[in-house]
């Protein structure tokens, strides 16, 4: 009997594993224990049949989603399969955002598991045994990130017939978080003024959702997305593009629309027509009676260069760079270094290059190093734009104290033996070259704010690229910058163009003194725009300190006083120095947050009203044509354009002759809507020009502007 009943028991486990596949092990890999499922009990000859990979996460752990957002990698599955047996794509859940170092990321936390279709052939013979095996790669991440890799498998029989297997509940939870079809829903996304607009129509569409693109690249995780309802059974999503760099251009717009309880599958075309929104609250026609809002670029040189793609973008940043040369800020530096070439006049060709290449290092890394910085405070949230140095009152203060000191320098208070300048040749070469490499900095440092011709464009491209893009377009920036003076290293007989040395170049010097003095006194306006009296008078008592110490150091620091004498007065001169650094630091802080703009932000004539995009909707709606004015106080272009052609009697005239309604948007002080604005314009600094015409026709004028092309650009739109 008991022989008898062991039998019995073999044939029905042998009975048993043919029917039913066999169990493998779930694995265990870092943070996580990943298993192979299969929803049948056996595999049905010419029949399809899902199979599953799931994922039990620990706490605050996640993977990522088929588009990881900001970072991560997805799932990979390279499948080892039978012949007979073929593998569809990878069925992805529904993702959830996951903020990680301050950028937003797509994934899945807890359980999760991932459906995979297959086929069976009809050639399989029933009562074979196959193995389904795959090799799982993925990235889990928490405060780190891991690479994480497993093998899978599962035995399972072939039979006439199937029935669920106990694995089959995974399946069924794994499809409810799968996206749903939209239903009866009219989807369309479109174009406008550099956004991608998605409008969703139909019965019981949420009043809020949230959109993820399924490919990378195509709308920036980290920007938030403007969600509104309009009217009831509409939604309407305004979504910030990715850059052109990250994604092939589709014609199609595919993802997972994702409310608080439910998510839908959308696929829908992406028209390549610009068109408008309806404001929100209103049920009416859209902004410009219903007509298309066209989205015009600046004619011209610049455009012509952005149409050929990458090497365009890397010809108009070189170009934008050489440009800052003349740029007021710039002018200086660059003199002070054509004069160092000048007494330098009979040093080798090799030590020449040895400062060309030492200047354009200088420029070049800082220009690296303040778009890097720039790109990380952007990946943690930080919504700041190129020349957003000159927002900072610490940096002024710097700034103005380098100037003001450089400039009693030049001015003969005080001598360092020209080491920052490499006018004394009697200076050490290793500290000339660094004094050239310094130089470059200091060229770059107070280059980079400066919003040239083609600057603002190229800047704002960079910006909305990959870190890697971006900074190859800010060092080839820094590259036109440095060229002037690299070129005349490489070719030193071009020296022989410029004025021979002589006495004269002592008056250079000193000039050179009273323009950085002048770049003091622009500094100041910087201030006194942001901080009002207070912030100026902070730099004045800087300005006053720094001179104390400058005299001091000049007057018991020359080469003449015993070492002693030398020794104290520099150290006292540098204390003064550091203290009134931090001081007019705190004192112009303090000014900036106590200093209230005036809200008439325009000229006197009171034409110019201070800007808002409802200003903008209300006037359009109404009929009226829109000129904004996106400006900065330390935005040296911004000013000239006002003072040639902004703020004038004909455009003054030509203004109330159209009843175009002037509004001004300051950008002199961080202002996060205004900085939205510019990037819906690939913008990542000022200035820009938009004339908004009734029809919703919106004209990018060019950076620089003459009474000509602005009545020009308003007879083509009106």
């Amino acid at each position: 009997m008991h022989i008898f009943t062991k039998a019995l028991l073999l044939i029905f486990f042998i009975g048993v594993a043919v029917f039913q596949p066999l169990s493998a092990e779930p694995v265990q890999a870092g943070y996580t224990t990943v298993e192979l499922l299969i929803e049948d009990s056996a595999i049905v000859p010419g029949q399809d049949f899902d199979v599953a990979i799931r994922f039990e996460l620990e706490p605050h752990w996640h993977i990522y989603w088929k588009n990881p957002g900001a970072s991560g990698l997805p799932l990979e599955i390279a499948w080892d399969l039978p012949e007979g047996i073929e593998a569809g794509g990878i069925e992805w859940p529904a993702p959830k955002r996951i903020s990680l170092g301050g950028l937003v990321n797509y994934g899945y936390e807890g359980v999760v598991t991932f459906i995979v279709p297959m086929t069976a052939s009809e050639t399989l013979q029933v009562d074979d045994r196959i193995t389904l095996k795959a090799d799982l790669f993925w990235l889990i991440c928490k405060e780190v990130c891991l690479p994480g890799e497993a093998k899978v498998e599962r035995t399972i029989g072939v039979a006439e017939t199937s029935a669920p297997d106990e694995d089959a509940a995974a399946f069924r939870a794994a499809r409810d978080s799968q996206p749903k079809a939209p239903g009866d829903w009219t989807v369309s996304a479109f174009m406008k003024a550099g956004a991608m607009h998605l409008e969703i129509l139909g019965h019981s569409v949420p009043e809020t959702a949230y959109f993820y693109a399924e490919s990378s690249g195509v709308i920036d995780p980290n920007a938030e997305q403007n969600v509104r309802s309009p009217a009831p059974d509409t939604l309407q999503l305004r979504l910030k593009p990715a850059s052109v760099f990250l994604a092939e251009p589709s014609d199609t717009l595919r993802g997972v629309l994702q409310s608080s309880n439910a998510s839908w599958d959308l696929s829908v075309e992406l028209s390549t027509g610009e068109m408008s929104m309806k404001p929100a609250g209103s049920t009416g026609d859209a902004v410009g009676n219903g007509a298309n809002t066209e989205l015009v670029p600046p004619a011209g040189f610049e455009q012509s260069l952005l149409r050929l793609g990458l090497p365009g973008f890397v010809l108009l940043a070189f170009l934008g760079g050489l440009i800052l040369n003349i740029m007021p800020c710039v002018l200086p530096v660059l003199s002070l270094k054509v004069f160092s070439l000048l007494k330098h006049a009979g040093q080798t060709r090799r030590e020449g290059l040895k400062h060309g290449l030492a200047y354009t290092l200088g420029v070049v890394l800082s220009f690296l190093v303040l778009a890097g910085v720039l790109f990380a405070l952007r990946a943690l949230g930080e919504r700041i734009g190129w020349g957003f140095q000159l927002q900072s009152p610490g940096f002024v203060v710097v700034l103005t104290a380098v100037f003001f000191i450089f400039g009693l320098n030049l001015m003969g208070v005080f001598e360092l033996g020209g080491r920052l300048v490499g006018a004394d040749s009697g200076v050490a070469k290793r500290k000339d070259v660094i004094g050239s490499f310094g130089m470059g900095v200091l060229a770059a440092v107070v280059g980079a704010p400066c919003m040239g011709p083609l600057v603002a464009g190229v800047s704002g491209l960079a910006l909305q690229a990959n870190v890697a893009t971006g900074l190859i377009l800010f060092g080839m920036m820094g590259l036109g910058l440095a060229a002037p003076f690299l070129l005349l290293s490489i070719f030193p007989k071009l020296v022989t163009f410029l004025p021979k040395p002589g006495l004269w170049m002592e008056s250079f010097k000193q000039g050179m003194g009273f323009l950085l003095m002048a770049a003091v006194v622009f500094l100041a306006l910087v201030a006194g725009r942001q901080g009002g009296v207070d912030a100026v008078i902070a730099l004045l008592m800087l300005a006053l300190f720094c001179g104390v110490a400058a005299w001091v150091f000049g007057r018991w620091g020359a080469a003449s006083r015993s070492a002693r004498s030398q020794w104290v007065s520099k150290v006292f001169a540098l204390i003064l120095i550091v203290a009134s650094i931090g001081w007019a630091m705190n004192a112009t802080q303090s000014a900036y947050m106590n200093y209230e703009q005036d809200e008439a932000s325009g000229d006197a004539s009171g034409q110019w009203a201070t800007w808002s995009e409802e200003k903008v909707q209300a006037n359009l709606a109404e009929g009226r044509p829109v000129f904004v004015d996106f400006t900065a106080t330390w935005c040296l272009i911004c000013q000239v354009n006002k003072k040639v052609a902004l703020r004038t009697e004909s455009t003054a005239a030509l203004f109330n002759e159209y009843g175009i309604v002037a509004l001004s948007a300051d950008w002199t002080r961080y202002d996060p809507e205004i900085t939205d604005a510019l990037e819906a314009f690939d913008r990542s600094g000022v200035p820009l020009y938009l004339l908004y015409a009734p029809d919703g026709k919106v004209t990018v004028l060019p950076q620089s502007l003459t009474p000509g092309i602005i009545r020009a650009a308003v007879e083509a739109a009106l």
